[in-house]
C-alpha cells in the first residue's frame, strides 16, 4: 500500500505535470522565498500606486472654459445631488434627481442672501414643506 502523499503526487503529476514539480521536490530555499516576497511587495506596491493614481485623476474635475462653471456639488442621497453652478457671473443652485433637474435658487449679482438660508429654504422646498 502506498503512502497518501505518494497518491497525491501521482494524481497531481497525471493532471498537471508542470505544476506538481514543487509538490515532489525539496522544500523551498531561502533565495526562492526572498524572490517570492519581493514579487509580492512589488505587486502590492503597484496596486497602491494604481489606487493613488485613480484617486488623483478623480479629483480633477472638468471645468467649463466658457460661460458655465460647476462651483460645488453635494450628494444629498444615493441618487440626488445639489449643484452650485455659475453662469455668466450669476450663481444658480440646482437640484438633480434621476430624470429631473430643478432650479432651487438663483443668487443675484448684488447683495444675495446668506447661502445657508437659501440652502435651507431650497431643502424645505425639496421636501415639500413651506419655508
Amino acid at each position: 500500500m502506498r503512502h497518501p502523499r505518494t497518491r497525491i503526487v501521482l494524481a497531481c503529476a497525471a493532471l498537471a505535470p508542470g505544476l506538481c514539480a514543487a509538490a515532489s521536490s525539496a522544500p523551498v530555499g531561502f533565495g526562492q522565498a526572498v524572490q517570492v516576497i519581493l514579487g509580492l511587495v512589488l505587486v502590492l506596491g503597484m496596486i497602491v500606486a494604481a489606487a493613488w493614481g485613480a484617486r488623483r485623476l478623480q479629483a480633477i474635475r472638468p471645468q467649463g472654459r466658457g460661460h458655465i462653471r460647476i462651483v460645488e456639488g453635494l450628494a444629498v442621497g444615493t441618487r440626488d445631488k445639489l449643484l452650485l453652478v455659475e453662469v455668466d457671473g450669476q450663481r444658480v443652485l440646482l437640484g438633480m434627481s434621476p430624470g429631473r433637474i430643478a432650479t432651487l435658487h438663483t443668487f443675484s449679482a448684488e447683495g444675495s442672501p446668506q447661502f445657508d438660508d437659501a440652502l435651507r429654504a431650497a431643502g424645505q422646498q425639496l421636501l415639500g414643506a413651506k419655508p
